[in-house]
C-alpha cells in the first residue's frame, strides 16, 4: 500500500527537478556560445592570414620648437635663416665728387687746384645706375651649449656687391664684399662675439646715401674684425647697456705710411704698432610714451707706429669721444637722430673727411662732426627725413689744400609696400678746402627694393 508524498517533500522534489532541467538548459546555451567562439576566432586567423603584413611601428618624433620655415634650413640640431633684398640705385650729380657712387666729398671747382683735389672745371655732371647695395645674409641660431653653461650660440653672414669696380674696372664684373662674418655666445644679458660686425661708437645711420652712409660726412664707425663683450636688455626691453670691443687697426684705412718703398711697406701702422683698437660705449634704453628712446656716450683709443719717422715723429695716436641720441618726439610719428664727435686721427674710423697724419707736419688732425635727423611719418606707407650732416677738420692741421669742411643739408622720402619700397633723396653738399675755391654738389638719388 502505498504511503501519500508529504506536501513539503513534494516541493522538494519538484525544486530538484526544475533546477536540473535549468542547469542543463543553460549548459546547452553555453555550448553554442562557445561553438559560435570558436567559428569567430577560425574567421579572424583566415583573414589575419590573408592581409600583408604590418609596416613596423616608428617611434614617435622629438618635440621641436616650430617646423623650420621656408626660409630655414635645419642641420645638426642648428638653423640657418637667410635674408636680404634686391635693389637698383640711381643717383645724378649736378658736379663732380671724388667718387660717383661712393661719395665721400666734392672736388674743389677751383681752376688751380691741382688733379685729384679739383674737378678740373665747374659742373660737371655725372649720372650712376648700380645694384651693388643688394645684399645676401644668413642668420645663425645653433640652440645652447651645456659645456659652456648653457651657451646659446648664434651667428651672421653677410654679403653685398660693393667689391671693386670703382677704379676702372668693369662695372659688371661687381664681386662679393664681406660685410658680417660672426659668431656669438650669450648668457642672458651678457654675451661674447667674435669676428666681424660694426664698431660699438657711433651706431646710428643718417638716412641717405646708403652707398656710405655719410662717413667722410658726420657719421663715424664702420666695421672691423674684432672680440666684443657686451651686457645688454633684448631689443624690446629696456634697461642700462654697456659694449667693449678689442679691434683691429687699420682694418678701414689701410694706413701704410711707409710705402711704397722703406723697410715697414707692406705691413699696417696700426698692426706694427703691437696694439689694437679699443672701444667703449656705455647707454640706457627707456621709454617715453610708451616708445622706445636710447642715450650713449662712447670713446675710441688706437694707436698707429710706422718704421718711417715723419718731421721726427714715428707714433701717431688716435682718439675719438661721442654721443648718440635716438628718440621720439611725439608718439611714434616724429622722431629725432643725433650723434656728435670729436677726435684726431680719425680716418680709420672714418672722420676727419678721411684725412688722419698730416705726413709733412708728423702731427695727428683734429676733426670735430655729426648729425641730426628728424623724420616724421606722412601715412601708412610714407615717411619723411630732412637731416643736416657736417665733418669738420682743423684747417691747420690738414694744411694747404686740404679738405676743411664737409656739409650737408638733405631731405627724403620713403615709400613702404611691404617687401617692395621705394626711395628719393636730396642733398645740398658743399665740401670746403684750406686756401682753394669750394665744391658744391646738388645730389639726387632714387631707389627701388625688394627684400625677402
Amino acid at each position: 500500500m502505498l504511503r501519500s508524498v508529504p506536501p513539503r517533500s513534494s516541493g522538494v522534489l519538484f525544486l530538484i527537478v526544475f533546477g536540473f532541467l535549468g542547469r542543463a538548459a543553460i549548459a546547452q546555451d553555453q555550448a553554442a556560445e562557445i561553438r559560435e567562439l570558436k567559428q569567430r576566432v577560425v574567421e579572424l586567423e583566415r583573414q589575419k592570414s590573408a592581409a600583408p603584413a604590418a609596416a613596423p611601428k616608428e617611434e614617435a618624433p622629438k618635440a621641436a620648437e616650430a617646423p623650420p620655415s621656408w626660409k630655414e634650413l635645419s642641420l645638426l640640431g642648428g638653423r640657418f635663416r637667410f635674408y636680404g633684398f634686391l635693389r637698383v640705385d640711381a643717383q645724378f650729380d649736378t658736379s663732380r665728387a671724388n667718387n660717383t657712387q661712393t661719395i665721400g666729398w666734392i672736388l674743389s671747382e677751383d681752376p688751380a687746384a691741382p688733379a685729384g683735389v679739383g674737378a678740373g672745371g665747374k659742373n660737371k655732371e655725372d649720372f650712376t645706375l648700380h645694384p651693388r647695395l643688394t645684399r645676401f645674409g644668413f642668420d645663425f641660431m645653433g640652440g645652447k651649449v651645456e659645456s659652456l653653461g648653457d651657451a646659446e650660440v648664434t651667428g651672421k653672414i653677410e654679403v653685398d656687391f660693393y667689391n671693386s669696380g670703382l677704379s676702372g674696372q668693369s662695372e659688371s664684373r661687381a664681386a662679393l664684399r664681406m660685410r658680417h662674418a660672426w659668431m656669438k655666445l650669450a648668457w642672458g644679458q651678457f654675451s661674447i662675439l667674435g669676428g666681424q660686425t660694426n664698431d660699438v661708437i657711433s651706431p646710428l645711420f643718417p638716412i641717405v646715401n646708403a652707398d656710405l652712409v655719410m662717413w667722410g660726412a658726420g657719421n663715424l664707425g664702420d666695421r672691423r674684425p674684432q672680440l666684443r663683450f657686451e651686457h645688454a636688455p633684448a631689443a624690446a626691453e629696456t634697461g642700462f647697456i654697456a659694449q667693449g670691443e678689442i679691434g683691429l687697426t687699420g682694418a678701414n684705412d689701410n694706413s701704410d705710411l711707409d710705402a711704397p718703398s722703406t723697410f715697414g711697406a707692406g705691413y699696417r701702422d696700426g698692426e706694427t704698432s703691437g696694439k689694437p683698437t679699443l672701444q667703449l660705449r656705455l647707454a640706457d634704453r627707456f621709454e617715453i610714451g610708451g616708445q622706445k628712446a636710447e642715450v650713449g656716450v662712447w670713446a675710441h683709443r688706437a694707436w698707429e707706429e710706422p718704421d718711417t719717422a715723419f718731421n721726427g715723429e714715428d707714433e701717431f695716436k688716435s682718439y675719438a669721444l661721442g654721443f648718440d641720441v635716438s628718440a621720439p618726439l611725439w608718439k611714434d610719428i616724429v622722431g629725432l637722430k643725433l650723434e656728435g664727435w670729436a677726435g684726431e686721427n680719425v680716418d680709420d674710423v672714418r672722420g676727419g673727411i678721411f684725412q688722419g697724419i698730416n705726413k709733412t707736419k708728423g702731427e695727428e688732425i683734429a676733426s670735430k662732426g655729426g648729425f641730426l635727423e628728424l623724420s616724421c611719418k606722412l601715412g601708412e606707407r610714407t615717411t619723411a627725413y630732412v637731416g643736416y650732416s657736417t665733418d669738420d677738420p682743423d684747417n691747420d692741421d690738414v694744411g694747404a689744400q686740404g679738405r676743411a669742411a664737409n656739409k650737408i643739408w638733405y631731405a627724403a622720402l620713403r615709400w613702404n609696400f611691404k617687401p617692395v619700397s621705394f626711395g628719393l633723396e636730396y642733398l645740398d653738399w658743399t665740401t670746403n678746402y684750406v686756401g682753394l675755391d669750394d665744391g658744391t654738389n646738388q645730389r639726387f638719388g632714387a631707389f627701388m627694393q625688394y627684400s625677402f
